[in-house]
């Protein structure tokens, strides 16, 4: 799992019936300062995250079929909870609010 932020929704009319309504965001994924890192990825909203929003992602082999219970679920990622705060060593270096 890691940071990553919600910067942009993802539209396909024609998809796997796993997708099939479940919202798909590109989230860019964020170093342990919040720094964008790499590449963006496409994952699969779990928890009604919003664009703008710091959130956990990743996934496990079968997770998604898990959460989904799905046979079959061709999800790589999935956003799996929405940050509010981040305080590392006693320093607040995130907050929503």
């Amino acid at each position: 799992m890691q940071f990553g932020k919600v910067i942009a929704n993802v539209v396909a009319t024609i998809k796997h019936p796993a997708y099939n309504n479940k919202p798909i965001y590109m989230v860019q994924p964020l170093d342990d300062k919040l720094n964008p890192k790499g590449n963006a990825i496409i994952a699969v909203d779990y928890v009604s995250a919003q664009i703008g929003d710091i959130v956990v992602f990743g996934g496990a082999p079968g997770l998604a079929k898990e959460v989904f219970n799905l046979k079959k679920a061709p999800i790589r990622s999935l956003i799996v909870a929405i940050v509010d705060t981040i305080d590392i060593e006693g320093r607040r270096i995130y907050s929503k609010y």
